[in-house]
């Protein structure tokens, strides 16, 4: 595996289309996700100068573009590039990406932090459940039923998993969000009155401050290793469950929590949209339909 040539993102930019390119040849038949047509070839050309000057506006001007494309890059990339979009055309831009990427690793390109995948994954999926609501169609039963005893069995399979479980339950952050604030807790716990502030969601949006148990807060401080996404997902998965499904668990338990104080369906949904930082209600009650 080797980095793209060049010393400067542009010529980076011109030497991974270069690799890309396998216009004239067919990709019928095969695993290929090379650029095979012209109108690729210009979106992929989008993609990359996106990227590149996503970076130049963090102050990063030197260096491999492929060094850069890690989990923490590629989620704060995706949460201010597709802020605007719809919800088809952010589903159309991730998934472009992704291939992407892919493409790069079939030319042996170094894409150094294969969590990137998983991130890709994970808003492949939610922007294709935002996309397909339109279609009716609800994924059902997908919420955990007794999360004691769940935290309890992911426990006894490893414990770093069984935390950021429960941080997602507790909170309803996305998984990767979740795993920020694992890795750097310190960095968003306001110790006087046990609330995680300053969690940028989705969209570049701040989530309102939450508030967290003192046995998580324990958990959280006490941490022996870094907890990583394909270990997560792989534990979770042994329990027949995945990270997304704790958030859907998250918002029907405070929806019914919020009901049997006396709110009104309108209410609550409003409630619920907020803690789970929705810019619309329509998916609150996408993800309520699938609980």
């Amino acid at each position: 595996m080797a980095n793209l040539k060049g010393s400067t993102f542009e010529k980076q930019i011109k030497n991974a289309l270069i690799r890309l390119d396998a216009r004239g040849t067919k990709r019928f038949g095969t695993d290929s996700r090379l650029t095979h047509s012209n109108a690729l070839y210009k979106k992929r050309e989008m993609y990359l100068r996106d990227f590149a000057s996503y970076l130049q506006e963090k102050g990063i001007n030197q260096g491999k573009l492929n060094e850069y494309i890690t989990q923490e890059h590629i989620s704060n990339f995706l949460n201010e590039r597709l802020s605007e979009l719809s919800p088809k055309s952010a589903l159309d831009y991730v998934t472009g990406f992704n291939s992407m990427i892919t493409g790069l690793e079939q030319t042996k390109v170094n894409i150094v932090d294969k969590s990137v995948y998983n991130v890709l994954k994970e808003y492949t999926s939610d922007y294709r459940n935002e996309f397909n609501q339109v279609k009716n169609y609800y994924e059902t039963e997908r919420a955990v039923e007794d999360t004691n005893s769940f935290i309890s069995n992911l426990q006894e399979v490893r414990e770093i998993s069984a935390t950021v479980a429960q941080l997602q339950l507790e909170t309803g952050l996305r998984v990767s969000e979740a795993l920020e604030v694992a890795k750097n807790f310190s960095n968003y716990y306001n110790p006087n009155n046990n609330t995680l502030i300053g969690i940028i969601g989705k969209g570049g949006q701040e989530y309102y401050p939450k508030e967290i148990s003192s046995e998580l807060v324990y958990k959280l401080n006490n941490l022996q290793e870094r907890p990583s996404y394909s270990s997560y997902y792989n534990d979770l998965k042994q329990l027949e469950t995945k990270p997304h499904d704790l958030r859907v668990t998250f918002a029907k338990n405070y929806y019914e929590e919020l009901k049997e104080k006396g709110y009104s369906h309108k209410e609550a949904l409003k409630e619920v949209s907020k803690e789970l930082n929705h810019h619309r209600e329509s998916i609150t009650i996408y993800y309520l339909a699938r609980a």
